[in-house]
């Protein structure tokens, strides 16, 4: 058996050994490279609509990545998807949509669920309905349905508010560091549309009284109209390319058969459109449906100019 100063040698050598590893080690790594620094991923938002666009880049300014995706003068309804255009949705930290039928395209397109985000969650119940048993005047083709969803709920501030709020808590969780700015901004758009918000309710008691009739050019109107308490009535202009001479036909047919009280046509084709009234004393509203960019007018301010024009129809102080 060894002895015991044996046994002190043998531990000392021991320990010595194990100095030695570690201090080569740590001379390796010392003079090694630094391990590269994982680089956190630049946030991007992909979205489908103009008000989505706005909404998103108020907040969060050049930090992030805004993509309108859907391009080409399109809007979202009559739009095909292009390949790049799905790729930048599948690339995306989120995607957010308008839903009420404005993609009808979607499941078509393979999205990661996990990072699409429908901003109309918060008032599906609001939703108007287009019935089967509603009949569009097409020219000498006859009528037929469009059954759906209006798409358009933006026109009604409220449900701006809501999809802004939508906006807004996405953004939140995708930039928790941002959340001052982000806030910020929210706030201030949804002032802007509160104040829209009570004008329309002024206008709404300012014909409470009166049996007003819409003939609209399509039915995106609605959400305005069912806020102003009025009838809408339309025929059906596609929202894509020149006004056809059958489809100016059926609308001017209209103006004259149905003697609505006033007529909603979108602004984009106020030149086309032009003349429609004859000789009848029937006031025609342009409507902006903030569906395309717009580098001379914020959305706020196109959605103010719809209500100059109600409020001129109705000659409101």
């Amino acid at each position: 058996m060894p002895s015991r100063l044996q046994s002190c040698l043998l531990s000392i050598m021991h320990r010595a050994t194990l100095l030695s590893v570690v201090v080569l080690l740590v001379g390796c790594d010392a003079n090694s490279e630094p391990l590269a620094k994982a680089v956190p991923e630049r946030v991007s938002i992909a979205v489908t609509s103009y008000p989505l666009l706005v909404m998103a880049e108020a907040m969060v300014g050049s930090a992030v990545d805004v993509e309108l995706v859907v391009s080409g003068g399109f809007i979202s309804p009559a739009w095909k998807p292009t390949a790049d255009a799905i790729q930048a949705m599948q690339r995306a930290t989120r995607t957010l949509v308008s839903g009420a039928d404005y993609e009808p395209w979607l499941q078509r397109v393979t999205v990661p669920r996990s990072r699409l985000i429908d901003t109309a969650q918060g008032h599906y119940d609001q939703f108007i309905r287009i019935p089967d048993a509603v009949l569009h005047q097409h020219g000498p083709e006859g009528g037929h349905s469009h059954p759906g969803v209006v798409w358009a709920t933006w026109l009604d501030p409220r449900l701006a508010i809501s999809q802004l709020e939508q906006t807004r808590d996405v953004l939140l969780k995708v930039l928790p560091d941002s959340e001052a700015v982000i806030r910020s901004a929210a706030d201030a758009m949804n002032q802007e549309f509160r104040q829209l918000d009570e004008r329309l309710e002024k206008l709404a008691a300012a014909s409470a009284d009166a049996d007003i009739t819409v003939l609209g050019d399509a039915p995106v109107y609605q959400y305005l109209t069912a806020r102003l308490g009025w009838n809408l009535n339309y025929v059906h202009v596609p929202m894509r390319g020149s006004v056809l001479e059958k489809d100016r036909k059926s609308l001017q047919n209209a103006v004259e058969e149905r003697q609505p009280t006033v007529v909603f046509v979108r602004s984009s084709l106020a030149s086309e459109l032009a003349g429609l009234q004859g000789g009848r004393e029937i006031p025609f509203a342009l409507i902006d449906l903030c569906v395309l960019p717009d580098d001379g007018q914020t959305l706020v301010q196109r959605m103010t100019a719809n209500l100059d024009s109600i409020e001129q129809i109705l000659t409101v102080d």
